[in-house]
C-alpha cells in the first residue's frame, strides 16, 4: 500500500461507519450455506481460537492468509476487511502501524542521518518527532499535505525524481518558501533586461548592495531568498518557475562573496533565455548535471557580465600591486575580491595555474552580504516563518 493508502486506513479504523459486523456477516453466511461453523473453519484451514482472535480483535499479528479466506468467504474486498479487522485492534498495534508508516515515509524522503548530523534532527528522537519536525518546518498538517503539496508539483510522473534525498530536501525547501512568499509583483521580463545593466556597481557596496538589488528584482516580480548550503548538495543555486514568475535561491556554497554575485548573474541569465524550459521541468539547479546545455551560456554570461577576458588580459600583469587591482575594479564598477576571483578563474582555464586561496584577504565576509536578506537556516523552526519574514524585507515601503 502506499502512504496514502495507509492514511486512509488508519483514518477508517477510528470511524464507526467503515465497521462490519463481521460475526454476524458469518453466521448469515453459515446459514445460507447450510453448514454448521465448525464445518465452516474445517473447509477454510482455520483454527477455532485463531478465529475468534481475528474476529474480537485479541490476535497481535493477524495471519494474513487467514484474513484474505474469511474476506473471500464472506465476499468481502480484502481492505475493508482489513479495516473491520483493525479496528478492533488495541491502541498500541494500531500506534505501532502507524510508526512504521511514519518510518517509512522518513526512509523514503530523507537522508535521517545526514540531517541528524546537521542539526535538523535530534539524535534520540522516534519516528513521531521526526515526522512532527518536517511538518512543522515545511508547515503541513499530515504526511499526505506534504506529499500532495510538494512531490505533485515538483516530480510529476512527466518530470524527473531526485534518488539524492539532501537534494531534494534543499529543492522543497527552497520551493516552500517561494510558495509563502508569493510575490505578488508581475514578472516584465523588458524591465529585468533593464534593470541587470545597473546591478553591477552594487557589488562594490558589501553591506547593502545585495540587499538592495534583491528587492529591486522583487519589485519586477524576480523573487530572490539566500538558504545555507547542504554539504553533499553541490548546488550553487537554482532558478524556479512559480505561477508564471521566476524565483531564484542562492546559497553559500564556496563561502565567498563573488561566487554569490557570479550566481546571482548566472541564474538571472537562465531567467532571460530558459524561461520556458525550465517553467516545463519546474526548476533547474545550477551545479548539477547540465542535461539541457545550458549551463555554460549562463557561466560565460556571468563572466563576461562582471570581468570578461579582455579585461583579464589587462589586469593580469599587475595583479600583484593592490593599488592598481583596486582602480582597476573602481574603474569597472565591481568589488576587488571580484577581480581576483575571476583572475584565479582565467588562470586556471586558461593557463592551468592554480591560484586558489592566494587572494583570500581580500575577499570580504559573505555573511555580511546576506545578514538584511535574513537566509533560510536549517536551525529555523519554519519555513513559514522565514517566508514572512523575508516577504517583509523584500517590500519596498
Amino acid at each position: 500500500m502506499i502512504n496514502s493508502d495507509i492514511d486512509d486506513l488508519l483514518k477508517s479504523i477510528f470511524s464507526n461507519d467503515s465497521r462490519l459486523d463481521i460475526r454476524e456477516m458469518f453466521d448469515d453466511k453459515l446459514e445460507s450455506y447450510k453448514i454448521s461453523k465448525t464445518k465452516a473453519l474445517r473447509l477454510l484451514k482455520i483454527d477455532k481460537d485463531v478465529f475468534e482472535q481475528i474476529i474480537n480483535g485479541s490476535a497481535k499479528q493477524p495471519n494474513l492468509i487467514h484474513i484474505v479466506k474469511i474476506a473471500e468467504f464472506l465476499g468481502i474486498p480484502i481492505n475493508k476487511f482489513i479495516e473491520t479487522v483493525l479496528s478492533n485492534q488495541s491502541p498500541e498495534n494500531i500506534r505501532s502501524i502507524d510508526n512504521a508508516r511514519k518510518a517509512t515515509f522518513l526512509l523514503d524522503n530523507f537522508d535521517v542521518k545526514t540531517l541528524t548530523k546537521f542539526g535538523f534532527f535530534n539524535v534520540k528522537d522516534e519516528p513521531d518527532k521526526l515526522v512532527y519536525k518536517i511538518l512543522s518546518f515545511f508547515g503541513f498538517n499530515s504526511i499526505e499535505d506534504y506529499q500532495l503539496e510538494l512531490n505533485k508539483p515538483l516530480y510529476s510522473s512527466a518530470k524527473r525524481n531526485f534518488s539524492d534525498k539532501m537534494k531534494d530536501f534543499w529543492v522543497k525547501s527552497a520551493y516552500q518558501t517561494f510558495k509563502v512568499i508569493d510575490n505578488p509583483n508581475d514578472y516584465d521580463r523588458n524591465r529585468l533586461k533593464d534593470l541587470i545593466i545597473k546591478i553591477k556597481p552594487y557589488s562594490q557596496d558589501v553591506k547593502n548592495g545585495l540587499f538592495t538589488v534583491c528587492k529591486a528584482l522583487y519589485n519586477i516580480g524576480v523573487t530572490v531568498v539566500f538558504q545555507d548550503y547542504l554539504a553533499t548538495t553541490q548546488v550553487r543555486g537554482g532558478t524556479f518557475i512559480i505561477n508564471e514568475k521566476p524565483c531564484i535561491v542562492l546559497t553559500d556554497f564556496n563561502k565567498s562573496y563573488p561566487t554569490i554575485w557570479f550566481t546571482l548573474l548566472h541564474e538571472l541569465h537562465h531567467v532571460l533565455f530558459d524561461f520556458d524550459l525550465i517553467k516545463t521541468n519546474s526548476f533547474h539547479l545550477s551545479g548539477d548535471a547540465d542535461l539541457f546545455l545550458i549551463e555554460d551560456k549562463a557561466d560565460s554570461f556571468a563572466r563576461d557580465f562582471f570581468m570578461p577576458k579582455e579585461k583579464f588580459i589587462y589586469i593580469k600583469n599587475y595583479i600583484n600591486n593592490p593599488y592598481l587591482v583596486s582602480k582597476f575594479a573602481i574603474e569597472n564598477e565591481i568589488h576587488v575580491s571580484v577581480v581576483y576571483s575571476f583572475f584565479t578563474w582565467y588562470q586556471d582555464n586558461l593557463y592551468d595555474k592554480k591560484y586558489y586561496g592566494a587572494f583570500n584577504k581580500f575577499y570580504p565576509d559573505y555573511k555580511e552580504a546576506l545578514s538584511k536578506l535574513s537566509p533560510l537556516s536549517w536551525n529555523d523552526e519554519s519555513i513559514k516563518l522565514v517566508g514572512e519574514r523575508i516577504k517583509h524585507i523584500l517590500e519596498i515601503n
